[in-house]
Protein backbone atom coordinates (compact mmCIF):
# COMPACT_ATOMS: atom_id res chain seq x y z
CA UNK A 1 0.00 0.00 0.00
CA UNK A 2 1.40 3.59 -0.80
CA UNK A 3 2.34 5.71 1.87
CA UNK A 4 -0.79 7.97 2.90
CA UNK A 5 1.42 11.05 2.81
CA UNK A 6 2.57 10.63 -0.48
CA UNK A 7 -0.79 9.07 -1.64
CA UNK A 8 -2.36 12.26 -0.19
CA UNK A 9 0.21 14.25 -2.47
CA UNK A 10 0.18 12.25 -5.81
CA UNK A 11 -3.53 11.69 -5.46
CA UNK A 12 -5.22 9.24 -7.73
CA UNK A 13 -3.56 7.14 -10.04
CA UNK A 14 -3.41 9.19 -13.70
CA UNK A 15 -1.86 8.01 -17.15
CA UNK A 16 0.83 9.71 -18.38
CA UNK A 17 0.08 11.49 -21.82
CA UNK A 18 0.74 9.86 -25.52
CA UNK A 19 5.37 10.56 -25.58
CA UNK A 20 5.25 12.84 -28.70
CA UNK A 21 8.09 16.22 -29.07
CA UNK A 22 5.43 18.22 -27.66
CA UNK A 23 4.51 16.17 -24.76
CA UNK A 24 8.11 15.62 -23.82
CA UNK A 25 8.81 19.53 -24.03
CA UNK A 26 5.70 19.95 -21.75
CA UNK A 27 6.81 17.12 -18.85
CA UNK A 28 10.49 18.48 -19.20
CA UNK A 29 9.49 21.90 -17.80
CA UNK A 30 6.48 20.59 -15.45
CA UNK A 31 9.49 18.87 -13.77
CA UNK A 32 11.83 21.86 -13.76
CA UNK A 33 8.89 23.66 -12.09
CA UNK A 34 8.34 21.11 -9.50
CA UNK A 35 11.91 20.97 -8.71
CA UNK A 36 12.43 24.82 -7.92
CA UNK A 37 10.16 24.10 -4.80
CA UNK A 38 12.50 21.41 -3.65
CA UNK A 39 15.71 22.52 -1.63
CA UNK A 40 19.03 20.27 0.07
CA UNK A 41 21.04 21.33 2.45
CA UNK A 42 23.60 23.72 2.39
CA UNK A 43 27.34 22.37 1.81
CA UNK A 44 30.73 23.25 1.91
CA UNK A 45 31.07 23.57 -1.77
CA UNK A 46 28.99 22.88 -4.91
CA UNK A 47 30.49 23.54 -8.15
CA UNK A 48 30.44 22.49 -12.07
CA UNK A 49 32.99 21.39 -14.15
CA UNK A 50 33.07 20.29 -17.45
CA UNK A 51 34.32 16.56 -17.96
CA UNK A 52 35.64 15.92 -21.27
CA UNK A 53 32.78 17.62 -22.53
CA UNK A 54 29.57 15.94 -20.27
CA UNK A 55 28.40 18.86 -17.48
CA UNK A 56 28.84 17.73 -13.72
CA UNK A 57 28.29 19.24 -10.65
CA UNK A 58 30.30 17.92 -7.72
CA UNK A 59 29.15 18.06 -4.25
CA UNK A 60 30.66 18.60 -1.16
CA UNK A 61 30.05 18.36 2.37
CA UNK A 62 33.34 19.16 3.64
CA UNK A 63 36.63 20.96 2.47
CA UNK A 64 38.79 19.78 5.06
CA UNK A 65 39.40 16.45 4.64
CA UNK A 66 39.33 13.99 1.13
CA UNK A 67 36.07 12.20 1.21
CA UNK A 68 35.14 9.19 -0.87
CA UNK A 69 33.22 9.76 -4.04
CA UNK A 70 29.74 8.71 -5.64
CA UNK A 71 29.48 9.09 -9.15
CA UNK A 72 25.41 9.57 -9.48
CA UNK A 73 23.37 8.93 -12.61
CA UNK A 74 20.01 10.83 -12.52
CA UNK A 75 16.40 9.61 -13.25
CA UNK A 76 13.75 10.71 -15.59
CA UNK A 77 13.39 7.87 -18.42
CA UNK A 78 16.54 9.27 -20.17
CA UNK A 79 14.60 11.66 -21.42
CA UNK A 80 14.11 13.48 -18.38
CA UNK A 81 16.12 15.70 -15.53
CA UNK A 82 19.10 17.30 -15.19
CA UNK A 83 21.97 18.60 -13.38
CA UNK A 84 18.88 21.48 -11.83
CA UNK A 85 16.16 19.26 -11.57
CA UNK A 86 18.14 16.94 -9.46
CA UNK A 87 20.00 19.29 -7.18
CA UNK A 88 18.24 18.78 -3.94
CA UNK A 89 18.59 14.66 -3.88
CA UNK A 90 22.21 15.11 -4.86
CA UNK A 91 23.08 17.52 -1.67
CA UNK A 92 20.64 15.09 0.52
CA UNK A 93 23.25 12.11 -0.35
CA UNK A 94 26.47 14.30 -0.06
CA UNK A 95 24.93 15.57 3.20
CA UNK A 96 23.27 12.53 5.01
CA UNK A 97 26.49 9.96 3.12
CA UNK A 98 28.84 12.13 4.20
CA UNK A 99 30.48 11.87 0.84
CA UNK A 100 31.09 13.73 -2.29
CA UNK A 101 28.76 13.28 -5.25
CA UNK A 102 29.27 13.88 -8.66
CA UNK A 103 26.10 14.43 -10.60
CA UNK A 104 25.96 14.21 -14.47
CA UNK A 105 24.16 15.71 -17.04
CA UNK A 106 23.97 13.28 -19.57
CA UNK A 107 22.57 13.67 -22.73
CA UNK A 108 18.66 12.65 -23.41
CA UNK A 109 16.46 11.05 -25.34
CA UNK A 110 15.12 11.35 -28.11
CA UNK A 111 17.28 14.23 -29.24
CA UNK A 112 19.83 11.86 -28.22
CA UNK A 113 19.25 8.16 -27.97
CA UNK A 114 21.17 5.28 -26.91
CA UNK A 115 24.19 5.28 -26.71
CA UNK A 116 25.03 8.88 -26.11
CA UNK A 117 24.11 8.64 -22.04
CA UNK A 118 25.38 5.65 -21.59
CA UNK A 119 28.47 7.40 -23.35
CA UNK A 120 28.60 10.22 -21.37
CA UNK A 121 28.41 8.55 -18.04
CA UNK A 122 31.37 5.98 -19.71
CA UNK A 123 33.30 9.25 -19.99
CA UNK A 124 32.18 11.64 -16.45
CA UNK A 125 32.85 8.60 -14.51
CA UNK A 126 37.03 8.05 -16.39
CA UNK A 127 37.07 11.91 -15.97
CA UNK A 128 36.51 11.52 -11.82
CA UNK A 129 38.79 8.62 -11.55
CA UNK A 130 41.30 10.88 -13.19
CA UNK A 131 40.48 13.70 -11.85
CA UNK A 132 39.71 12.50 -7.83
CA UNK A 133 42.41 13.91 -6.08
CA UNK A 134 42.45 17.47 -7.98
CA UNK A 135 38.89 18.05 -7.05
CA UNK A 136 39.72 16.75 -2.75
CA UNK A 137 38.36 13.34 -3.52
CA UNK A 138 40.05 10.11 -2.25
CA UNK A 139 40.92 8.15 -5.73
CA UNK A 140 40.82 5.03 -4.14
CA UNK A 141 37.10 5.35 -3.05
CA UNK A 142 35.09 5.94 -6.40
CA UNK A 143 31.37 4.24 -6.18
CA UNK A 144 28.81 4.46 -8.73
CA UNK A 145 25.10 4.90 -8.60
CA UNK A 146 22.00 5.66 -10.20
CA UNK A 147 18.10 6.01 -9.55
CA UNK A 148 15.62 4.91 -12.46
CA UNK A 149 17.14 5.03 -15.61
CA UNK A 150 20.34 6.29 -13.77
CA UNK A 151 20.04 2.37 -11.81
CA UNK A 152 20.12 1.15 -15.40
CA UNK A 153 23.13 3.15 -16.89
CA UNK A 154 24.84 2.04 -13.46
CA UNK A 155 24.29 -1.26 -14.40
CA UNK A 156 25.03 -0.90 -18.17
CA UNK A 157 28.34 1.14 -17.23
CA UNK A 158 29.96 -1.44 -14.84
CA UNK A 159 29.59 -4.02 -17.85
CA UNK A 160 31.18 -2.31 -20.17
CA UNK A 161 34.09 -1.42 -17.39
CA UNK A 162 34.26 -4.95 -17.26
CA UNK A 163 34.15 -5.98 -20.72
CA UNK A 164 36.82 -3.74 -21.24
CA UNK A 165 39.09 -4.72 -18.48
CA UNK A 166 38.66 -1.58 -16.80
CA UNK A 167 38.52 -1.12 -12.96
CA UNK A 168 35.12 -1.74 -11.22
CA UNK A 169 33.86 1.05 -9.44
CA UNK A 170 33.65 0.18 -5.13
CA UNK A 171 30.24 -0.71 -5.32
CA UNK A 172 27.04 0.11 -7.36
CA UNK A 173 24.10 1.63 -5.85
CA UNK A 174 21.14 0.08 -8.15
CA UNK A 175 17.94 2.22 -6.82
CA UNK A 176 14.45 0.89 -8.72
CA UNK A 177 16.18 0.23 -12.41
CA UNK A 178 15.27 -0.73 -15.54
CA UNK A 179 17.09 -3.93 -16.50
CA UNK A 180 14.90 -6.15 -18.74
CA UNK A 181 13.74 -3.62 -21.79
CA UNK A 182 11.21 -6.85 -22.77
CA UNK A 183 9.43 -5.69 -19.72
CA UNK A 184 8.84 -9.23 -18.68
CA UNK A 185 8.39 -9.27 -15.40
CA UNK A 186 4.95 -9.55 -13.35
CA UNK A 187 5.29 -6.45 -11.31
CA UNK A 188 4.31 -4.30 -14.44
CA UNK A 189 1.13 -5.59 -14.56
CA UNK A 190 -0.15 -5.87 -11.11
CA UNK A 191 1.45 -3.28 -9.36
CA UNK A 192 -0.39 0.14 -9.80
CA UNK A 193 1.33 3.56 -9.64
CA UNK A 194 0.99 7.05 -10.38
CA UNK A 195 1.98 7.67 -14.07
CA UNK A 196 3.78 4.66 -14.71
CA UNK A 197 2.10 1.90 -17.14
CA UNK A 198 2.99 -0.95 -19.47
CA UNK A 199 2.19 1.35 -22.60
CA UNK A 200 3.92 4.65 -20.60
CA UNK A 201 7.26 2.07 -20.17
CA UNK A 202 7.21 0.81 -23.87
CA UNK A 203 6.90 4.40 -25.24
CA UNK A 204 9.86 5.54 -23.00
CA UNK A 205 11.97 2.86 -23.61
CA UNK A 206 11.64 3.28 -27.95
CA UNK A 207 12.60 6.53 -27.44
CA UNK A 208 15.68 5.48 -25.79
CA UNK A 209 16.44 2.47 -27.88
CA UNK A 210 16.26 3.82 -31.14
CA UNK A 211 17.09 1.22 -33.33
CA UNK A 212 19.43 -0.72 -31.24
CA UNK A 213 17.95 -4.50 -30.01
CA UNK A 214 16.33 -4.14 -26.90
CA UNK A 215 18.02 -6.98 -25.13
CA UNK A 216 21.51 -5.46 -26.06
CA UNK A 217 23.20 -5.90 -22.57
CA UNK A 218 23.94 -2.45 -22.36
CA UNK A 219 20.27 -1.35 -22.29
CA UNK A 220 19.26 -4.69 -21.05
CA UNK A 221 21.71 -5.54 -18.34
CA UNK A 222 19.39 -8.60 -17.31
CA UNK A 223 19.92 -10.01 -20.70
CA UNK A 224 23.88 -10.40 -20.36
CA UNK A 225 25.61 -14.05 -21.04
CA UNK A 226 27.68 -13.59 -17.65
CA UNK A 227 27.02 -10.87 -15.02
CA UNK A 228 30.13 -12.02 -12.82
CA UNK A 229 33.08 -9.95 -12.21
CA UNK A 230 31.06 -6.85 -11.38
CA UNK A 231 31.12 -4.18 -8.11
CA UNK A 232 28.99 -5.74 -5.02
CA UNK A 233 25.87 -4.12 -5.52
CA UNK A 234 23.28 -2.35 -3.77
CA UNK A 235 20.06 -2.85 -5.09
CA UNK A 236 16.70 -1.00 -3.61
CA UNK A 237 13.42 -1.29 -4.58
CA UNK A 238 9.41 0.10 -4.08
CA UNK A 239 7.18 -2.20 -3.16
CA UNK A 240 4.52 0.67 -4.91
CA UNK A 241 6.14 0.42 -8.25
CA UNK A 242 5.81 -1.73 -11.40
CA UNK A 243 9.01 -2.38 -11.86
CA UNK A 244 10.05 -3.99 -8.70
CA UNK A 245 10.54 -7.27 -9.52
CA UNK A 246 12.98 -5.96 -12.55
CA UNK A 247 15.12 -4.51 -9.77
CA UNK A 248 14.84 -7.79 -7.47
CA UNK A 249 15.54 -10.13 -10.21
CA UNK A 250 18.21 -8.47 -11.54
CA UNK A 251 19.57 -8.64 -7.95
CA UNK A 252 19.04 -12.15 -7.73
CA UNK A 253 20.94 -12.92 -10.85
CA UNK A 254 24.07 -10.93 -9.65
CA UNK A 255 24.27 -12.81 -6.52
CA UNK A 256 23.86 -16.13 -8.10
CA UNK A 257 27.02 -14.83 -10.48
CA UNK A 258 28.62 -14.42 -7.33
CA UNK A 259 28.34 -10.56 -7.34
CA UNK A 260 28.14 -9.60 -3.41
CA UNK A 261 24.67 -8.11 -3.13
CA UNK A 262 22.40 -6.60 -0.90
CA UNK A 263 18.88 -6.14 -1.59
CA UNK A 264 16.05 -4.61 0.03
CA UNK A 265 12.33 -3.51 -1.03
CA UNK A 266 11.55 -0.21 0.99
CA UNK A 267 7.54 -0.74 1.49
CA UNK A 268 5.50 1.90 0.48
CA UNK A 269 7.38 4.14 -1.93
CA UNK A 270 6.24 4.77 -5.52
CA UNK A 271 8.97 4.74 -8.48
CA UNK A 272 10.71 7.90 -7.86
CA UNK A 273 10.48 8.51 -4.41
CA UNK A 274 13.69 10.05 -4.08
CA UNK A 275 12.49 13.04 -6.63
CA UNK A 276 9.92 13.69 -3.73
CA UNK A 277 10.24 16.08 -0.95
CA UNK A 278 12.19 14.57 1.73
CA UNK A 279 9.85 16.85 4.10
CA UNK A 280 7.72 14.05 4.06
CA UNK A 281 8.64 11.30 6.89
CA UNK A 282 8.84 7.94 3.91
CA UNK A 283 10.78 10.09 1.75
CA UNK A 284 12.85 10.87 4.30
CA UNK A 285 13.81 7.57 6.00
CA UNK A 286 14.39 6.58 2.62
CA UNK A 287 17.30 9.03 2.15
CA UNK A 288 18.91 8.30 6.25
CA UNK A 289 18.78 4.45 4.90
CA UNK A 290 20.53 4.98 1.33
CA UNK A 291 22.78 7.43 3.22
CA UNK A 292 23.75 4.56 5.92
CA UNK A 293 24.92 1.98 3.38
CA UNK A 294 26.68 4.53 1.53
CA UNK A 295 28.79 4.96 4.71
CA UNK A 296 28.95 1.51 5.45
CA UNK A 297 30.41 0.67 2.15
CA UNK A 298 32.64 3.54 1.65
CA UNK A 299 33.56 2.73 5.12
CA UNK A 300 34.83 -0.85 4.29
CA UNK A 301 37.15 -0.49 1.84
Amino acid sequence: MLDADIAKLVGEPAPMPPLNPETIQLLRANMAAMAQHFSGPDLASVSDHDADGVPVRLYLPSTERRLPLLVFLHGGGWMFGDLETHDAMHRQFAHLGDCAVLAVGYRLAPEHPFPAGLDDCTAAFAWARREAQRLGCDPDRIALGGESAGGNLTAALALRLRDAGEAQPLFQLIVHPVTDFTLSTPSIDTVSAPGISRDYLKDVLAFYTGDHDPTDPLLSPMHAARLDGLAQAIVLTASEDPLRDDGEQYAALLAQAGVETLVCRLPGLPHGFLFLPSAIPAVARSFDLIARLIRRYFAQA
